[in-house]
């Protein structure tokens, strides 16, 4: 608080009193600003409610809009909670089409005026339409499954059981509609339209979606008949014959031993066809152990072999060579196309003398002959043929000289060390290994050839020969796997008509085998022809 001095001169009294005056007006402004803001405020709320209308015209219409959803949404909730009161039901007037239509014109979508149709047409009911389940009988209701489908294949083997071990008791050619009633695991219980009769097939057999498959009615196992006896024969004669066909008129293919069990595949005239091994062959019904009723099971025959076929074949490939003698190192005659028909003459081991249709004769390797097996088996076999020059080499071991026949003259030195000892690591005549035998020989004519038959098998030693076909003496002939071992593990001189030389083991020594046997062609990989 400011006090004035009374004892002051009074100008200086007026001075004071007006710095007086001025700061309490000072303060008074202040205080005044200080509650402006609550001031306006309450001016703003009451000119509000003193002119709503005016206020709410200047808001934008979504605030409105988004105010009346607000709203109405808990009022709808609110409604929704009440109770319905049931009302007695009132009478509809029905209106036929005819009347709804009355004072409605037709629009007009082109020139002819036609209605629009809304919806869908009804079906046709001269069809044959399927009865609805609705309408169905209970029985028809719980009536298995049954779909129709389609044979796939040639022609399929029935049987009256679902499995292998049932009898084949009809066929069925590809593309019969059938119609499949059951499964019982890979099997299909089927039937034709027209005939009862239910057989079983393998699923395989049948062109029929898989998802259709497991909806069908699953045979339990109490309804599966047990596998009848299997067809078998059993063998009681020692050095029985198996022949190409039912009669002692066909050739021999093999000969069985007493208690050989054989599987009956078919029947005729008191002989079956047999499963033998990998061969099917016919045996007669005096010479076997069979069970009863088994032969009733047996199906008949319906062909039988010619027991005199026409001993003629055809050519497979083109420019196949035609030589005088049953071997590759025998003079070339001529060649023949694939498709030509030729006549067999005779064989001897796996060469076949052929007649031409202008008569030429000469031979051809038979694995580029097409030749039925019914015709090989009756084709002579005959040694009349040239021989070719060979060497004299007396083989190590042995009782006296043996011929073999060689050419070229790599092939004629090779076969000298016929009956060397074989040694692992061994590159000359104190014995060999496979390599090593290659090795050397070849050293004799300038021949640089790694101690390896992977490493010889190169070409850089030589071209390469694709196939046994074209084998000439001196090739170097290669082969995989054998012995245990993998990749190329072992090498062989090619001396001609279908021989190689090499060592091949410590008992065995350096010998000749025949390249054409199962199990070197099976192990042979290529063939290279060095260079010189």
């Amino acid at each position: 608080m400011i006090e004035l001095n009374r004892n002051q001169p009074p100008s200086q009294l007026r001075t004071d009193l007006q710095s007086l005056q001025r700061r309490a007006a000072h303060r008074r402004d202040r205080h005044r600003h200080s509650f402006q803001p609550l001031a306006d405020l309450n001016s703003a709320v009451v000119s509000a409610f003193r002119s709503p209308g005016t206020r709410l015209a200047k808001l934008p219409a979504r605030f409105l809009l988004h105010t009346v959803v607000i709203l109405t949404v808990p009022l709808a909730l609110l409604l929704s909670r009440l109770p319905v009161s049931t009302m007695a039901p009132t009478e509809v007037a029905v209106v036929s089409p005819q009347d709804a239509l009355v004072g409605i014109g037709p629009i007009s979508l082109d020139s002819t005026s036609a209605l629009m149709q809304v919806g869908d047409p009804p079906l046709d009911d001269t069809e044959a339409l399927p009865v609805p389940l609705s309408l169905s009988s209970r029985s028809a209701l719980l009536a298995p499954l049954i779909v129709p489908a389609t044979i796939s294949g040639d022609v399929v083997k029935l049987r009256n059981g679902p499995g292998m071990a049932y009898d084949d008791v009809s066929r069925i050619n590809g593309g019969t509609s059938i119609q499949v009633l059951g499964r019982h695991e890979e099997w299909l219980q089927i039937r034709q339209a027209d005939d009862p009769t239910t057989y079983w097939v393998a699923t395989e057999l049948v062109d029929i979606p898989e998802a259709v498959i497991y909806a069908l009615n699953a045979v339990p196992d109490e309804q599966i008949p047990p596998p009848p006896p299997p067809k078998v024969g059993v063998v009681v004669e020692e050095g029985l014959n198996l022949r190409d066909g039912p009669g002692t008129n066909y050739m021999s293919m093999a000969r069985m031993g007493n208690g050989q069990e054989l599987t009956l595949v078919e029947q005729f005239q008191g002989w079956f066809l047999v499963e033998y091994g990998d061969q099917y062959g016919w045996v007669t019904q005096d010479f076997l152990t069979i069970v009863d009723g088994v032969v009733n099971r047996v199906p008949v025959a319906q062909e039988i072999p010619d027991p005199n076929p026409p001993l003629v074949g055809a050519v497979l490939e083109n420019s196949v060579n035609m030589r005088k003698g049953p071997g590759s190192a025998y003079e070339r005659v001529g060649s023949v196309n694939a498709g030509s028909q030729v006549a067999l003459l005779a064989k001897y081991k796996d060469w076949v003398k052929v007649q031409l249709d202008n008569g030429t004769k000469a031979w051809i390797f038979s694995d580029l002959v097409k030749i039925s097996p019914m015709a090989i088996r009756r084709v002579p076999t005959t040694t009349n043929f040239p021989a070719l020059p060979s060497r004299v080499s007396t083989i190590r071991g042995s009782s006296g000289p043996v011929n073999v026949a060689a050419s070229g003259d790599v092939a004629s030195y090779a076969v000298q060390f016929i009956g060397s000892r074989y040694r692992w690591g061994g590159s000359g005549p104190g014995g060999f290994d496979c390599s090593g035998l290659t090795s050397y020989v070849y050293r004799q004519y300038g021949v640089g050839l790694p101690h390896s038959a992977a490493g010889q098998f190169s070409t850089r030693y030589g071209a390469m020969i694709g196939n046994m076909g074209s084998l000439a003496p001196g090739d170097l002939v290669f082969f995989a796997n054998t012995g245990g071992h993998r990749g190329i593990s072992h090498v062989a001189i090619y001396i001609g008509g279908g021989q190689i030389v090499h060592a091949m083991t410590p008992s065995y020594g350096v010998q000749v085998s025949g390249v054409w046997s199962s199990y070197w062609q099976n192990h042979f990989v290529g063939a290279i022809r060095p260079y010189r």
